[in-house]
């Protein structure tokens, strides 16, 4: 069975949801947003500079839309396997549409959780925040994950407090 995308009948456009996620990280407080679109390499991101209870935080989103060869792959007729113009004038149409959407609600639910108290914006924003380099944390560790699977790292995390 294959999983459905929560957003995935949306109907609204990319603009639309950059526009909420705009008003949204204006309304909790963000002081600067900047959006970054790399068509070929199927990319967007989104940074923003949020001060929040005396500490200023850059984190930055990326998403992941389809490059053009993908679309042109999905595009091809399921019976013949031939390239359907119209069909990816469709695909073309949607690009981006449901990863920007998830992105709004994300971020719009990451934002809430803070103020509510739920959570420290620390702990939600972590593996997004980004360094001098630009690098987020995320960026830093993930290579290094394995590592904390095994030998002293392992014996940390096994440990009772």
């Amino acid at each position: 069975m294959t999983k459905r995308r929560y957003a995935n009948e949306t109907s609204v456009g990319v603009a639309s949801s950059r526009g909420d996620i705009q008003r949204v990280l204006e309304q909790f407080g963000a002081e600067q947003i900047q959006w970054s679109d790399d068509f070929k390499g199927g990319q967007s991101m989104i940074r923003f500079l949020w001060n929040h209870e005396d500490t200023t935080y850059v984190a930055r989103f990326s998403i992941k839309a389809q490059t053009e060869a993908e679309m042109r792959e999905e595009a091809k007729d399921g019976r013949n396997g031939l390239f359907s113009q119209s069909k990816f004038e469709k695909i073309r149409a949607r690009r981006g549409m449901v990863e920007h959407r998830e992105l709004y609600l994300l971020i719009k639910a990451l934002l809430v959780s803070v103020e509510a108290g739920i959570v420290k914006a620390e702990e939600v924003l972590l593996p997004f925040l980004e360094d001098k380099t630009g690098q987020t944390v995320a960026e830093q560790v993930l290579p290094h994950l394995k590592k904390l699977h095994t030998g002293s790292a392992l014996r940390l995390l096994e440990r009772n407090p």
